[in-house]
């Protein structure tokens, strides 16, 4: 009985190759042609390694927030720096990585939930955008909370209200750096917007 035939492609790189292409032009935008000539694999090969499209979509959504996503969190948790330094440099991570030239611009997860309200994304796929854009308002909210009960931010805000507000930046420097705005206009834009916390 001979054995079964070893894949030929190294999973992950063929997984970021597939987020490239979906960052660029969108679950709609995609077609398996755009993704197996991306990612130098046949349709048995791909259906194979990572199921159909939609679940390849919500593994390269996955890799991702893993790999250009939970990074800038760190610094939140600075000592050295006071509440609005730590956010302005939050941001700036984030405007970094949106402006990055070999990158596709802006954020995948922004660009994705812009596409939310059409019909062309399947459930499950939504329900990822979904639930990744939830973990990052829960993860904001338990940040400024326990900044409110440290006294480093007044206590009649609202942490969810607060992490929404930051929410909005994120969302608003994807799409001004997708629009071809440069890292230093986003860097005022931080600036201006971190005196109000």
């Amino acid at each position: 009985m001979k054995a079964g035939r070893h894949r030929t492609f190294d999973k992950d790189t063929a997984l970021d190759q597939a987020m490239q292409v979906f960052w660029v032009n969108g679950y709609p935008g995609t077609s398996l042609a755009d993704l197996t000539h991306a990612m130098g694999i046949n349709k048995p090969s791909l259906y194979s390694a990572f199921g159909n499209k939609e679940k390849l979509y919500k593994s390269a959504l996955e890799r991702y927030v893993q790999k250009h996503g939970v990074i800038h969190a760190k610094h939140l948790f600075s000592a050295e720096k006071n509440l609005n330094e730590r956010v302005q440099c939050y941001l700036t991570s984030i405007a970094q990585m949106v402006t990055e030239p070999t990158l596709p611009g802006g954020c995948f997860v922004c660009l994705s939930t812009n596409e939310v309200g059409g019909t062309c994304i399947p459930a499950a796929a939504l329900q990822t955008i979904f639930n990744i854009n939830q973990q990052s308002k829960t993860a904001l909210t338990d940040f400024f909370t326990a900044e409110i009960a440290a006294g480093n931010l007044a206590s009649e805000r609202s942490p969810a209200t607060v992490a929404n507000y930051i929410l909005s930046l994120q969302f608003g420097l994807s799409v001004m750096a997708r629009n071809g705005a440069k890292l230093t206009e986003l860097n005022e834009i931080i600036q201006l917007s971190t005196e109000k916390l």
